[in-house]
């Protein structure tokens, strides 16, 4: 059978635990990279490495952007000279390269440059925003948890302004994380129709992952422990669940952005009295981290309803809901949507008490519980696997590349 014609994409990905996210090394890894694009990559590597390597990646070109080994300020301000290193080595890339188009996410500098890059080649360039991460420094250095707000909040500032002005109104078309975040854009003045939510799905294996006994009691969280999530409300519910529930544990299975999270809620659990209860798993691999959430009774899936989190796409209630998990998750648009679709969990408001209102009725009810989270996996079969979502990505980046050639 004759292969498809590949498309040449540059694909420059912000972030130092983007590489192995699912939306990018299944999505375009795997599946576009299989269908449609011939990708080369610009990706950070997580662990200290050089400034800049050139490596085979699944069967693809990577150029790695390395961090200095230390922390401090030292090695801090390193990092951000070998950024801008990196900025200007992708830019020539864009510019040398023999790519149809060159897409950017979550990165400023590097989507500023590759958008000239592409006007002066004739390329096209697509801009794929995960986070609203200008509000979010913003935010941190409102609420102090910037380690230096005053730079916190002038980055947040400026970064917003370069995206908002500058990238997303440059960009041939825009790939948002969610329905409300394209909403959002809209109203910072981006066209609707330059604009395609993508939510977040799971590698389609995850349904085939083998069940486990559950443990009774056992309430589980995946993911961040960052301050922004507010999760001290999952300590305070359980504070509740166990007047009916002595036995209830929770576990937080993930660390946050910077040791402070987690010892901020090491510190409020002795303060409410329950550090007996509370389990920190950690960052855990993924088999180990899977294996902890189809034993827990109750999966837990909280977002504080605040701007910088109402748009996003939570991957971990889809992951609960393709192992099977019963699920509370509290009211946000992306949330309340798919709980209403699937059935699979109940959907509360942001409160400790109906939070623990919903985790007793379940854990009162195993078998009731287990009967709701059934109903998870097909749902996420019909609607958020990667092999769906790519299938309706391609057709989106074909209008694109048609731009091209009209």
């Amino acid at each position: 059978m004759m292969q498809p014609h590949k498309r040449r994409l540059l694909y420059v990905v912000g972030g130092r635990r983007a590489a192995p996210r699912v939306d990018v090394a299944v999505l375009f890894g795997e599946h576009l990279a299989r269908s449609l694009f011939d990708i080369d990559w610009v990706v950070f590597d997580p662990e200290p490495a050089p400034a800049w390597r050139r490596e085979d990646w699944n069967g693809a070109t990577a150029y790695w952007i390395g961090r200095p080994a230390g922390e401090g300020w030292r090695a801090a301000v390193m990092l951000k000279f070998i950024e801008l290193a990196a900025d200007m080595r992708t830019f020539w890339l864009a510019m040398l390269g023999d790519y149809e188009l060159i897409q950017v996410r979550d990165k400023f500098v590097s989507a500023l440059l590759c958008l000239v890059a592409a006007r002066l080649r004739g390329r096209l360039f697509t801009y794929w925003l995960s986070y609203p991460f200008p509000e979010s420094r913003v935010l941190d250095a409102c609420e102090g948890r910037a380690r230096i707000p005053a730079l916190s909040w002038l980055a947040g500032k400026l970064s917003g302004w370069l995206l908002y002005k500058i990238i997303m109104p440059g960009a041939d078309h825009i790939f948002v994380q969610s329905e409300q975040m394209r909403q959002d854009m809209a109203e910072k003045g981006i066209p609707l129709d330059k604009m395609t939510p993508v939510p977040m799905g799971v590698d389609e294996g995850l349904l085939d992952y083998p069940r486990r006994p559950v443990e009774p009691d056992t309430v589980l969280y995946l993911g961040t422990l960052a301050r922004v999530r507010r999760l001290e409300v999952l300590l305070h519910a359980l504070v509740q669940v166990r007047e009916e529930r002595p036995r209830a544990r929770l576990i937080f299975v993930g660390e946050g952005d910077n040791p402070q999270d987690r010892a901020f809620l090491e510190a409020e659990a002795r303060r409410l009295g329950v550090a007996d209860a509370v389990e920190f798993a950690g960052r855990l691999p993924m088999r180990d981290a899977l294996e902890r959430v189809v034993r827990a009774a109750v999966c837990v899936s909280p977002f504080y309803p605040t701007f910088v989190l109402r748009s996003t796409s939570p991957t971990k209630l889809i992951e609960y809901m393709a192992l099977g998990r019963p699920v509370v998750a509290n009211n946000h648009p992306e949330q309340a949507e798919v709980i209403s679709e699937s059935k699979a969990g109940l959907c509360i408001p942001w409160e400790a008490a109906k939070f623990k209102e919903a985790i007793t009725m379940l854990l009162l009810d195993p078998l009731g519980a287990e009967n709701i989270g059934k109903v998870g996996p097909e749902y996420v079969r019909n609607n958020r696997t990667y092999r769906v979502i790519s299938s309706e990505l391609e057709k989106i980046y074909l209008q694109v590349l048609r731009l091209r050639t009209n």
